[in-house]
């Protein structure tokens, strides 16, 4: 009897291993064309139509849309998710969007925008039909962000007050509902330090809101290594009790230099691990999320302007720079590229990620079995991003554990 036991729990423990090597392998992916591998060269969108034919309110939504079935999240065993801007680049920011959707969870277009006097502005772009039928089919979830205008003044007049912010609150349950989302993601920065206790009431109040209707709730905050510091606004952001209600905690791992200071690394490795140290003293490690760029800066002196991979590819191929790579420095890894040029500004220094630092903090959420990654911003990055989101989510340890364990019986 034993004996049959053990080769019963065996014959078990094989076909989970089986099952799990077939989910974890199984992840087909995309490549994109080859027009956009080519340094330079302006990529071709898969959709023109960026200010698609927007939802009507009253209509029924969706509209006989096709939605692939039972896909769970995260589908790589992290979730990816990614804001999408619909008011500029938009070109570009679709054509990301659409070559990615098989490892992409949510996606959070910067639709809306919060007012002064409480109401909720749409802006260009929002509520596009197009994008969210698109969605539906590759089973990505949709969490619309709204931002406060990154205007320390626009908030105060709700917040403080119980009433408006109560309404605000409506307000954004009503257009979840009206348009199908799966939830909202709220990027408020620059907050006054007395607004922290009224942040968060907000968010208590509409987590619970979106959490009856069997909503998401995602929020994007300021990093920081300890409970002083961080850039303004981060002191207004009480990471244990919005951590403790929020379901996914999006940290802003990046502009460590940043367009208002010297030039620098942006998102350097050794930095990050300490904002993701010290978040995992306040937040449940399941819910963070590591920000990471898709971006670079371009400083002249301390005056930096952000800039695409595309771009970066320009301005390489038109000044012909050395291309250095600063893989170490005294504090730790850094893994970004760097490359300096002169133009009738002067001296121009330019930071970006490599595809190293894309796998360095991949690595990192695995290590410190975190949510995922959330990317600022799909559109004109280095395709080898994409690839190192294949390649290392793929080999995550954690998620065969996770598959095995799903299909061993009941101790």
């Amino acid at each position: 009897m034993e004996r049959a036991t053990r080769l019963s729990s065996l014959i078990l423990l094989g076909v989970a291993l089986l099952l799990a090597m077939g989910i974890v392998f199984s992840s087909g992916a995309v490549s994109l064309p080859e027009s956009h591998n080519n340094p330079g060269s302006s990529p071709t969108p898969l959709v023109r139509q960026t200010d698609g034919p927007s939802l009507q309110p009253n209509s029924t939504f969706p509209p006989e849309v096709p939605v692939t079935p039972e896909i769970s999240h995260p589908k790589s065993g992290r979730y990816v998710a990614a804001w999408m801007p619909t008011e500029w680049d938009t070109d570009n920011a679709r054509f990301s969007f659409e070559a990615n959707l098989d490892y992409i969870d949510e996606v959070s277009p910067v639709w809306y925008e919060m007012r002064s006097n409480g109401t909720l502005r749409a802006l260009g772009g929002s509520r596009d039909e197009t994008l969210i039928e698109a969605a539906r089919r590759a089973g990505v979830l949709v969490l619309p962000s709204i931002t406060n205008g990154f205007d320390p003044d626009r908030t105060g007049y709700t917040l403080r007050n119980p009433t408006r912010r109560s309404q605000f609150v409506q307000r954004i349950l009503e257009e979840v509902e009206a348009y199908g989302y799966d939830g909202v993601d709220i990027d408020f920065e620059a907050v006054p330090d007395e607004e922290r206790d009224v942040l968060t009431a907000f968010i208590r109040e509409l987590a619970a809101g979106l959490h009856a209707q069997d909503k998401i709730l995602a929020i994007a905050v300021h990093a920081r290594t300890s409970d002083e510091g961080g850039a303004y606004g981060a002191q207004a952001q009480d990471w244990e009790a919005i951590g403790q209600a929020v379901d996914r905690f999006r940290i802003m791992t990046y502009d460590y230099h940043w367009r208002g200071g010297g030039a620098g690394p942006v998102a350097p490795i050794y930095w990050v691990e300490d904002v993701v140290e010290y978040a995992k003293t306040k937040v449940d490690p399941a819910k963070i999320v590591v920000g990471v760029p898709f971006y670079g800066y371009d400083w002249v002196g301390n005056d930096g302007s952000g800039v695409t991979w595309l771009e970066i590819q320009d301005l390489i191929e038109a000044y012909e720079p050395d291309v250095n790579l600063r893989e170490w420095d005294d504090r730790g890894e850094v893994a970004e590229s760097w490359f300096t040029y002169r133009d009738r500004d002067g001296r121009h220094e330019v930071w970006f990620a490599s595809r190293r630092s894309m796998q360095a903090k991949l690595e990192l959420v695995i290590k410190h079995d975190l949510a995922g990654i959330a990317i600022w911003r799909l559109g004109g990055e280095d395709p080898r991003y994409w690839d190192a989101i294949r390649e290392t989510l793929k080999r995550d340890p954690y998620e065969v554990q996770r598959s095995i364990i799903r299909y061993l019986p009941e101790p």
